[in-house]
């Protein structure tokens, strides 16, 4: 199956010749958001010098088939065990890291992913010595199935580090039942909305804008992040917008993405008083639902994360959008506004090696045990 493609793997030397070509692959049509340039690109001009990112390529003579990033990270495993790890389009940094990648996998021509993807381990395993784990995040079920059988072809091992819930708005369904979307939720959710709504709009009329030029957009960055903050620390967290990092890349992805309408900024207000804010992502028919703010009250019905993703909602589904995803997690606004779902995962393949098999070993043991003592408190 493999032995038509060629890999290579080596450090990006010119990133606009990279980006040339990553855009050229991305032009057929099979990459995510977080497949696109306008992702991958920020990403490397924003990371620090102190990382050397590599270019896999995967070749079919002198047709370019797969492109992805790879990083390399020695890490230890219960802060005792060394680890040198491969990471797909990540750092392995925690704190560069923060960005949350979803939606990746090797960028190709789905079609073809198989045959790539097991070239490109079966080159990793053969070549590259210094890794014993390759980390793939958030990959959906057709690319999980793909990657794990490369992965049995080549003889890795794998566990799953994380496995997620994905909710999403399928705009199709709603728009073939020819009824309001509300009316598709259920009983419950449609009572908590309208009753949020109705008190809301006891403030003013409720609308939902979007920032009209760069300037606005940011403003609009600047005031979901207020926001978002303001929540989180409330609660003795610290926000995603305190990694000095994650403010920086997503303030440079609203400056590269916006002008070309991939990124979608939306305030809900009730009046002249803002409800929520939305920072999403646009591609290829799909809204990723990626960060928010949101401005809580001593009253529990008003719900402004409801009222804002629902406004949000009716607003893509008029403009002709085809998915509203919420992306990787869990949240009762997820469930109650979505009408699909599907896993994501976050897959370590291992190397077929002594320590690593152990380590499987003693995983499947400590399982083993977990399950045992959860039937044993269900019997009692």
């Amino acid at each position: 199956m493999t032995a038509s493609y060629q890999v290579s793997c080596d450090e990006i030397a010119d990133l606009s010749e990279f980006g040339n070509a990553w855009q050229e692959l991305e032009a057929g049509g099979h990459a995510s958001f977080f497949q696109s340039w306008c992702w991958i690109g920020t990403w490397l001009s924003t990371l620090p010098d102190s990382f050397k990112a590599k270019a896999l390529r995967v070749s079919q003579g002198d047709r370019l088939a797969g492109l992805g990033v790879l990083m390399f990270h020695a890490g230890h495993r219960h802060r005792i065990m060394p680890v040198g790890r491969l990471l797909l389009n990540e750092t392995g940094d925690a704190h560069h890291d923060r960005l949350t990648l979803e939606y990746s996998g090797i960028l190709c021509d789905t079609r073809e992913r198989l045959g790539i993807t097991e070239a490109a381990f079966r080159w990793l395993d053969d070549t590259d010595r210094s890794w014993s784990e390759l980390c793939l995040s958030g990959l959906l079920p057709e690319t999980l199935s793909d990657v794990s059988k490369a992965a049995d072809a080549v003889g890795l091992m794998s566990w799953i580090q994380d496995l997620k819930p994905c909710d999403y708005v399928d705009l199709s369904i709603v728009r073939d039942r020819k009824e309001d979307y509300l009316t598709q939720l259920s009983r419950n959710t449609r009572q908590q909305l309208r009753k949020a709504l109705r008190l809301y709009e006891a403030d003013g009329p409720l609308s939902l804008t979007a920032p009209d030029n760069l300037d606005e957009a940011h403003r609009f960055l600047d005031e979901l992040a207020e926001l978002h903050q303001s929540y989180w620390i409330a609660r003795g967290e610290t926000g995603s917008f305190s990694n000095d990092y994650f403010s920086k890349f997503h303030r440079a992805l609203v400056t590269a993405g916006f002008p070309e309408g991939k990124i979608q900024l939306l305030r809900a207000s009730a009046g002249d008083q803002p409800i929520g804010y939305l920072y999403n992502f646009l591609h290829d028919g799909t809204v990723y639902g990626y960060q928010s703010g949101f401005r809580y009250d001593e009253d529990p019905k008003r719900k402004p994360g409801l009222v804002t993703h629902y406004l949000a909602i009716e607003r893509n589904l008029a403009q002709g959008a085809g998915i509203y995803d919420f992306m990787a997690g869990y949240g009762q606004h997820k469930r109650s506004l979505g009408n699909a779902t599907q896993d994501m995962t976050w897959l370590v393949l291992q190397r077929n090696i002594l320590k690593n098999r152990l380590e499987q070993r003693l995983r499947g043991l400590k399982q083993q045990l977990a399950e045992r003592k959860k039937a044993q408190r269900q019997a009692d």
